[in-house]
């Protein structure tokens, strides 16, 4: 369960590390000043296996974990280049919606099965759990690439969704049991996965939709895949030895709704470009677009993570990038956006800077609200609730740009963003026991 904030105390002894150690105390001053207690194992400090913060290993972790992240939320964030093609190829003949479907079920699987990776996660490990799930997730694809229907795609893309929530339950999860001070941009440098690999997925994917057979194609993308599983699987390690229970607080409805509210923009963003710049005749630029998208949550998942590091503290950064990204839609994206190209490339651009940090700093706001061996299953529940904004967004910014052009799409993804503002606000509040101080890291 939640409880308050707890003030900075002396360091805790971790199991195996001498007490006058600074660096080997389970919390360290930023995550002491963020971290919440008042759950019922709060009495009994986390028995870490290895000291926080110290050496190479953390981020040989770090490492493994990024590999992890390209591998599924880097192709996500280019899933919207699949739908383009089966509309031009094997899906021609299908309407608009049904199209996004088969792309939608991949993301909502990923995120509603994250609840019971999680439980996984803090029983067990990671020693079958990650190997067994990145086997079947490669597997997926090369099925994809002997597919040539709505229900053959479908069909790859639920295994592909079910087999993708442990391999990114982990990387979210783990890098918390290895860092203190520095696990907001060591989060950071994990979820920048997403950024990297949309780059890198977006211009490998140009390259063999232009140049290969479907078939083909995708075998070459299953065996990047691969490799980056691999990776992953040969780099992650945990570091902690007990675990917890689960949520029953108004701070974790709260935090639920602010992150299913910047995954359902995140969500749209990744789905919507190419199908966007197609609605308001700049679809000859859907690759550049996602490329330039990608380049700003670079800087979306690096400069924020630094600055709740170092100076507020991820609730506080989170509601800060949630009213910047705000400002993007309503004063550059909505009266500017479908007029010229170059206006859509700022738009794609101050964007991916907006949403590219909600994911780190949502898992940096979970994890600072409840006790570090129960983070997977905290984390997970979360994202169970949220998988629902990662089944509708792509459909729904289908029927919104039928119904109601580029500025009904517009509308709402503000809309949201307001909603999403509203409860992360709250949260702050319900945080310093409903008063309402300013200048605090939290």
């Amino acid at each position: 369960m939640f409880g308050t904030r707890t003030p900075i105390g002396p360091p805790a002894k971790v199991e195996g590390v001498a007490a006058k150690d600074p660096s080997a105390s389970a919390e360290g001053p930023a995550a002491a000043a963020y971290r919440c207690s008042g759950s019922r194992n709060s009495s009994t400090p986390p028995r870490y296996l290895r000291r926080l913060d110290a050496g190479f290993r953390p981020w040989k972790v770090v490492i493994g974990c990024f590999c992890l992240t390209v591998a599924v939320y880097g192709l996500l964030s280019s899933i919207g280049l699949f739908q383009t093609y089966w509309r031009g190829h094997q899906l021609r003949h299908k309407a608009e919606s049904e199209i996004s479907w088969v792309i939608s079920v991949f993301g909502f699987l990923d995120c509603f099965c994250g609840v019971l990776d999680g439980v996984l996660f803090d029983r067990f490990g990671i020693r079958r759990l990650l190997p067994l799930a990145s086997v079947v997730y490669v597997a997926a694809f090369v099925g994809l690439a002997f597919s040539s229907t709505s229900g053959q795609f479908m069909g790859c893309f639920v295994v592909a969704g079910i087999a993708a929530a442990p391999p990114t339950t982990i990387a979210f999860c783990v890098v918390s049991q290895w860092f203190s001070k520095r696990e907001g941009i060591a989060t950071g440098c994990v979820t920048l996965g997403a950024a990297v690999g949309g780059i890198g997925f977006s211009l490998l994917l140009q390259v063999l939709f232009d140049r290969l057979v479907w078939r083909d194609g995708m075998l070459a993308l299953a065996g990047v895949l691969a490799v980056l599983m691999a990776a992953g699987n040969a780099l992650v390690e945990v570091n902690l030895v007990d675990g917890g229970g689960l949520v029953r607080d108004v701070k974790f409805w709260l935090v639920t709704y602010a992150v299913f509210a910047y995954e359902l923009v995140l969500f749209i963003q990744w789905g919507s470009i190419p199908t966007y710049a197609v609605s308001v005749g700049m679809g000859e630029k859907q690759f550049h677009l996602m490329m330039s998208y990608n380049i700003g949550a670079i800087i979306g998942r690096t400069a924020p993570l630094w600055l709740s590091d170092r100076k507020l503290g991820p609730l506080n950064t989170i509601i800060l990038m949630n009213g910047l990204t705000l400002l993007a839609v309503v004063v550059v994206w909505l009266p500017f956006g479908a007029l010229t190209t170059e206006a859509l490339f700022v738009v794609v651009v101050l964007m991916g800077v907006g949403t590219g940090s909600f994911v780190p700093l949502g898992v940096a706001v979970v994890s600072g609200l409840c006790e570090p061996g129960t983070t997977g299953t905290f984390l997970g529940s979360v994202y169970t609730v949220i998988s629902v904004a990662t089944l509708i967004g792509n459909p729904s910014t289908g029927a919104i740009l039928e119904r109601f052009g580029s500025p009904g799409l517009v509308v709402f993804i503000a809309i949201v963003l307001v909603t999403g503002l509203a409860s992360a606000v709250t949260l702050r509040w319900e945080c310093h026991d409903r008063r309402w101080i300013m200048k605090d890291k939290i």
